[in-house]
């Protein structure tokens, strides 16, 4: 899948290694206090793009992105990839 980042209208490209495919998963941000009770239940989650390439999790909270099927975009309009596709 590839990551549309709204504010900048651009697609995501990875921060490590310019990869522009993603795999998506629910990551928990826990914090220490609400671990420290037993509580990490109660902490928020944030929607995890992990890098196909490479691995690498970015992480969003909100809705200032979106999941966008790979087929109905143009591969002119994803930012350079510097290493070709691997994927």
């Amino acid at each position: 899948m590839h990551v549309f980042i709204a504010p900048t209208h651009r697609y995501l490209s990875c921060l490590i290694c310019s990869g522009v495919s993603f795999t998506q998963r629910e990551v928990q941000m826990n914090t220490s206090g609400m671990t420290f009770m037993g509580l990490d239940g109660w902490n928020k989650s944030a929607d995890g793009a992990i890098c196909a390439r490479c691995g690498f999790v970015h992480t969003f909270m909100g809705q200032a992105h979106r999941w966008v099927d790979p087929s109905s975009v143009s591969p002119e309009d994803l930012p350079y990839d510097p290493h070709g596709r691997w994927e």
